[in-house]
């Protein structure tokens, strides 16, 4: 797809500006499917929530593939951006998910774009999803699904889960954490106190308050480390507990042994679901391209319903729900993406995003649900293409001015 504009031809810069704005137009659109489709609302804008889905997802589409056509990749960029968007369509046909064929298109339109604007989107959105839900629930609007476990009465809140509540104030810290990120954590810590709080108080989502704790470690871990030495050790344990996260994972899918007391302890605490992993994994073979498991009995129900498939490790879930191809691709590029960034002496907010979604993937599926994990663009401006906004960044000052005088931007070689 040519541009035909002349200024836009004339002024790279323009150019760039307009081709990431399409993708945080498109995230933003693709944010709020998940969040109509995570709350109760049945309808929108006085627009029933499938319909409003639907034109949403062809406005994502449309506004991805024109950003698509701006970008200037290699030849080999354009044959692994075609690749890895067929291999995530024809998973989502297999297995009837289609997180990460949208993961592969914004992976593959990521040419250019930066953190900090997905964050202030993220942060936004998910706050004002949770008011909403919230306010809408609590006014009688829409429904306020209510649960019982071990005796705890959970409130959603206007969420169709009480997780979501949970998962919802998680991004919102997570995101305020990226904004903010080298500053003094405390106004973090205390925004992720008020989250549990609300949390334990309605929800009462256990996992994500043990998630929450586990970005505020991490979050004065990177605050407080200043030496290159202590930091190239920290990078040193990051890039293994990343690797422990999926390796443990696959151990336990293929290997739970619900016998053993140490194994069931920590099954319990994570709220069966290694258990449910494992059961999964042998109920068939694996699959190179995914499965709905809509052909076996179901062994998970809850409230009296029951579902096909439901993996909350996300590492289990990419290779049981997705197929082996995808999660391995999905894994390999994951893993690049963290070699570059250690090699690379990295220690900024994506460093910080990659490790901290690796460790929830253990008991969430946020890492390969890209509205959770946009960090995941990185993928895609990291590796596939070669992004002339860092680049230009990195130049003195002076020479930028130069450079923008003369309406062209050098690429990062």
């Amino acid at each position: 797809m040519m541009i035909k504009d002349k200024s836009l031809q004339r002024n790279p810069l323009l150019r760039l500006m307009l081709d990431e704005s399409l993708y945080y137009l498109a995230f933003s659109f693709y944010f709020i499917i998940g969040a109509l489709e995570h709350t109760t609302f049945t309808e929108f804008l006085f627009i029933p929530v499938d319909i409003l889905q639907s034109v949403l997802q062809v406005a994502v589409l449309m506004l991805l593939l024109l950003k698509f056509g701006m970008q200037r990749a290699s030849f080999k960029g354009w044959l692994i951006a075609t690749a890895l968007v067929l291999l995530g369509f024809l998973s989502w046909r297999q297995s009837g998910e289609g997180w990460l064929f949208w993961v592969a298109l914004f992976v593959v339109c990521s040419h250019g774009v930066r953190l900090r604007p997905l964050a202030w989107l993220s942060f936004s959105l998910s706050l004002v999803t949770v008011a909403t839900a919230m306010a809408f629930a609590g006014a009688g609007i829409i429904e306020n699904v209510v649960t019982t476990r071990a005796g705890v009465t959970r409130y959603a809140m206007g969420f169709s889960h009480a997780n979501f509540l949970g998962l919802y104030l998680l991004i919102v810290c997570m995101s305020f954490s990226v904004l903010r990120f080298g500053k003094n954590p405390l106004p973090d810590l205390a925004l992720i106190g008020v989250a549990d709080a609300i949390n334990l108080a309605t929800a009462d989502s256990r996992t994500t308050v043990l998630l929450s704790a586990l970005q505020a470690a991490l979050l004065v871990t990177f605050y407080v480390l200043r030496s290159e030495t202590a930091r190239r050790r920290a990078r040193f344990c990051f890039g293994a507990v990343v690797f422990l996260a999926v390796a443990l994972s696959i151990y336990f899918m293929v290997f739970f042994d619900a016998s053993s007391a140490w194994q069931a302890a920590l099954n319990d605490f994570l709220s069966g679901r290694l258990n449910l992993a494992h059961r999964y994994f042998l109920m068939q073979p694996l699959t190179l391209l995914g499965s709905d498991f809509s052909g076996y009995a179901p062994i998970y129900w809850e409230n009296g319903k029951t579902y096909a498939f439901v993996v909350d490790n996300a590492w289990c879930h990419l290779i049981l729900r997705f197929g082996v191809l995808p999660a391995f691709a999905f894994i390999t590029g994951y893993g690049l993406l963290l070699l570059r960034m250690l090699r690379g002496k990295r220690w900024d907010a994506l460093l910080f995003g990659i490790v901290l979604m690796a460790v929830y993937g253990f008991s969430e599926t946020l890492g390969v649900r890209f509205e959770c994990n946009y960090f995941l663009f990185a993928l895609g401006a990291e590796l596939l293409y070669i992004s002339p906004v860092a680049k230009e960044l990195s130049r003195p000052s002076e020479e930028r001015d130069a450079v923008r005088k003369k309406g062209s931007v050098v690429p990062r070689a």
